[in-house]
């Protein structure tokens, strides 16, 4: 009997050794770069009973796919190895409760967010934008669990500005489905202004939504109507200038020297028949020209000829 507990002691010992050795031989061949080596063994590893409830073992693992990622998919802007490294360090910091691994894998874990963030900001166009939503709220999901106290709202600002700006120009190149996207991008600029008001972009950018919608009525309006089917097209037309002032007046509040501004201020009011106002924007719009060719024709900036 003592015989028999003594070869299940050996049993248990070995098993334990054999199991520590795939762990540190996974370390030592991440160490020497030999990085389909230590996979095999963090996954073998990973799979062992006895091993898969300690923090190290996740550690690890997060370490050699992140080296994975960084070897093969460094590029790819939804790499498998990288999500699975995330998700391991992740492990490692829940079961990590003496601490010892903790520091290290937010640490990776916020390296691993920034790559995430920065596939998200090269995404923003008409095919991949996509990509660059699911990429950006994985980045936030990331960097909030390792630090919870993060504040996002200035990168939120950053990335809704250009969703919105994706949003319009595929408004802009697809006409079956461009008032779809324009809304689309109407409500990601007042989502803007609920994280800041006084952002000068959203502003505009709304009021030259709104601005335009009337203007291509305008445009297209077929004066062949009937007398109350005009009056209706008018009446649309006053509500979509009306809608712009707002935003308009803001931008320009915020900015009084952006042309593009007094512009669409100018046409509005003439739009709504106030003429006054119009030509008061217009005036404002003559001077800053003015000014700016001043500059430009400035003594200082001329460069003097010898004679």
């Amino acid at each position: 009997m003592k015989k028999l507990s003594y070869i299940a002691f050996l049993l248990l010992f070995s098993a334990s050794l054999f199991g520590q050795n795939k762990l540190t031989n996974a370390l030592y061949a991440l160490k020497n770069n030999e990085l389909d080596k230590a996979k095999e063994l963090i996954d073998a590893a990973m799979d062992d009973s006895l091993f898969n409830e300690k923090p190290a073992t996740w550690y690890y693992a997060g370490n050699v796919y992140k080296e994975l990622f960084k070897k093969h998919e460094l590029k790819d802007k939804q790499s498998a190895y990288r999500l699975q490294s995330a998700n391991y360090f992740k492990k490692s910091i829940d079961l990590d409760t003496a601490g010892t691994y903790k520091k290290s894998s937010k640490q990776n874990l916020k390296y691993i967010a920034e790559t995430i963030y920065n596939h998200a900001a090269s995404s923003f166009d008409v095919q991949q934008y996509p990509i660059a939503i699911s990429n950006y709220e994985k980045y936030k999901s990331l960097l909030s669990f390792a630090y919870p106290e993060t504040d996002f709202t200035e990168k939120d600002i950053m990335f809704k500005l250009a969703l919105a700006t994706t949003y319009s120009r595929i408004a802009d190149k697809d006409s079956a489905n461009g008032d779809m996207y324009l809304e689309k991008a109407k409500k990601v600029y007042e989502e803007v202004l609920e994280l800041d008001s006084n952002n000068v972009s959203a502003n505009y950018n709304i009021g030259i939504i709104y601005y335009n919608q009337g203007v291509e009525i305008v445009n297209n309006m077929d004066y062949s109507l009937d007398l109350e089917q005009l009056n209706n097209v008018q009446d649309r037309i006053i509500e979509l200038f009306k809608k712009s002032l707002p935003y308009m007046k803001k931008a320009y509040d915020l900015n009084p020297k952006r042309k593009e501004t007094l512009i669409g201020l100018q046409g509005i009011y003439f739009s709504l028949n106030d003429i006054p106002k119009s030509e008061a924007y217009k005036k404002e719009l003559e001077e800053l020209e003015e000014e700016e060719s001043m500059k430009q024709t400035s003594p200082q900036d001329v460069e003097m000829q010898e004679e």
